[in-house]
C-alpha cells in the first residue's frame, strides 16, 4: 500500500520486493493512485489495485474513502496482511486494518515529523527501519519503542547492472544520451531540495574549471526542475549539466557515468546509492542518515558534508583524476551490495516479520 506508483525510491521498492516475494511463493496485490510503474506490476504478474489516495492530507476524506475500499479490497481478495509504505497510506491502513481484522506493518523510508504522531498511533504491528539512521530516528524523535521495530536493509536486484558492460554499448548508450566520450558524474532521485541536487550543479562549476571536458546527468523528475536549470545557466555550466525525466531503466544512465554524486541533505538509505554500488560506480555521498550504514569513507566510497559544494567537487576531481583509486571504489561498492544489501535478503527478512506478525493473530 503506497501513495502513487510513480518512479521513485518508494515505489522502485516495493517493485522489487513485491516482484522477490511473489518469485519465494506469496501472492502480492499492490495499491495505490497509480503512476508510471503500473507497467512494471503486469509485466511481473502483480495485480494492482488503484485508490483515489494522491494526497497530502493524512486525515483528509480521500483517506477515509481509500480505507474503505482497501478494506473491501481485504476481504474480497483474502488478503492476510497489509503492508504500508508512506504516511497517507499508514493511516489508510490502520483504518482498513481494522475494519477487516487483518493485522498491518508499515515501512518508514526516512524522516517524519511528529505531528499527529504522538496521538495517534499509525505504526502497525511492527515497524520496518530501512536503515540504523533511521530506527534511531523512530526511537528518539517519534517514541516508537524499539522492541517494536525491525532492521530490514533494503536490497538491490544486482543482475539488472550487469547488461550493459561491453564498451561497444556503452559508447551507444552515450550517443543515445547526446552525451559526448568524456567523464560524466551523474546523479538519480527526484528533483526536491532535500536531494540537494543545487550543490552538485554548484559543484560542477569547480569541476569544470579543472576538467573543461566533464559532463553532468541529472535523472530524476520534480519541482526543483525549473530552479535547478536556471542555476546551472547563472552559473555558466548549462550546456554541460544534462537534465532527462525519470524511468525505470536506471542501469542503462549509470553504466555510463564515472562518478555517481548523492548530494542529499536528508536521506534514510537511498535505494539510487545502493544501485550505483551495485553497478559498481565509484560514488561520493552526503554524510548524513542511513548513507552511514553505506559508504565507509574512503574505502568504498567517499562521504562529505551535506551541502558543501566545494567537497563535493574535490572529491569528484580525485576520483576523476585517479582511475586506479575509482575502479577500486567501485569494486568495493559492489562487493558490499553484493554482502549485505541483497534483494534476495530483504525479502527473506521481511517474510520471517510477515510470518512473526502473523502468528500472534488471534
Amino acid at each position: 500500500m503506497t501513495t502513487h506508483f510513480n518512479v521513485g525510491g518508494i515505489s522502485n521498492y516495493i517493485l522489487t520486493l513485491s516482484k522477490a516475494l511473489k518469485s519465494k511463493g506469496l501472492e502480492v496485490v499492490v495499491a495505490s493512485s497509480g503512476g508510471d510503474l503500473e507497467a512494471e506490476l503486469d509485466r511481473y504478474g502483480i495485480p494492482h489495485r488503484k485508490l483515489d489516495i494522491r494526497t497530502k492530507f493524512e486525515f483528509g476524506p480521500k483517506v477515509l474513502k481509500s480505507a474503505f475500499r482497501l478494506s473491501r479490497i481485504v476481504k474480497d481478495e483474502g488478503v492476510d496482511l497489509i503492508h504500508a509504505h508512506t504516511r497517507v497510506s499508514q493511516v489508510a491502513s490502520l483504518i482498513a486494518s481494522r475494519m477487516a481484522r487483518v493485522p498491518f506493518i508499515t515501512t518508514c523510508h526516512g524522516y517524519f515529523r511528529k505531528r499527529l504522531r504522538g496521538i495517534i498511533d499509525t505504526w502497525g504491528a511492527q515497524v520496518v527501519a530501512i536503515s540504523d539512521a533511521v530506527k534511531s530516528h523512530l526511537i528518539d524523535d517519534l517514541g516508537v519503542d524499539g522492541d517494536r521495530i525491525a532492521l530490514i536493509y533494503s536490497g538491490v536486484d544486482a543482475s539488472r547492472f550487469s547488461e550493459y558492460d561491453a564498451t561497444g554499448r556503452l559508447n551507444e548508450i552515450r550517443a543515445e544520451l547526446g552525451l559526448k566520450d568524456t567523464p560524466v558524474i551523474g546523479t538519480i532521485g527526484r528533483l526536491s531540495s532535500v536531494k540537494g541536487h543545487k550543490f552538485f550543479i554548484e559543484a560542477m562549476k569547480d569541476i569544470l574549471a579543472k576538467r573543461p571536458d566533464a559532463q553532468a546527468i541529472l535523472l530524476g523528475s520534480g519541482e526543483e526542475l525549473p530552479r535547478l536549470k536556471k542555476l546551472a545557466e547563472s552559473l555558466g555550466v548549462a550546456g554541460s549539466v544534462h537534465f532527462y525525466d525519470s524511468c525505470a531503466n536506471t542501469p542503462r544512465f549509470l553504466s555510463v557515468m564515472d562518478v555517481f554524486v548523492f548530494p542529499s541533505v536528508k536521506e534514510g538509505l537511498g535505494i539510487a546509492l545502493l544501485e550505483a554500488l551495485a553497478s559498481g560506480r565509484a560514488c561520493v555521498a552526503s554524510r548524513i542518515g542511513g548513507i552511514g550504514d553505506i559508504i565507509k569513507d574512503g574505502y568504498n566510497g567517499m562521504l562529505v558534508d551535506a551541502g558543501d559544494s566545494k567537497a563535493i567537487s574535490d572529491a569528484v576531481l580525485r576520483l576523476l583524476s585517479d582511475s586506479s583509486l575509482r575502479n577500486e571504489m567501485g569494486r568495493r561498492g559492489k562487493a558490499l551490495v553484493s554482502e549485505r544489501f541483497t534483494l534476495d535478503g530483504m525479502a527473506r527478512n521481511m517474510m520471517k516479520l510477515y510470518e512473526e506478525v502473523l502468528g500472534r493473530k488471534p
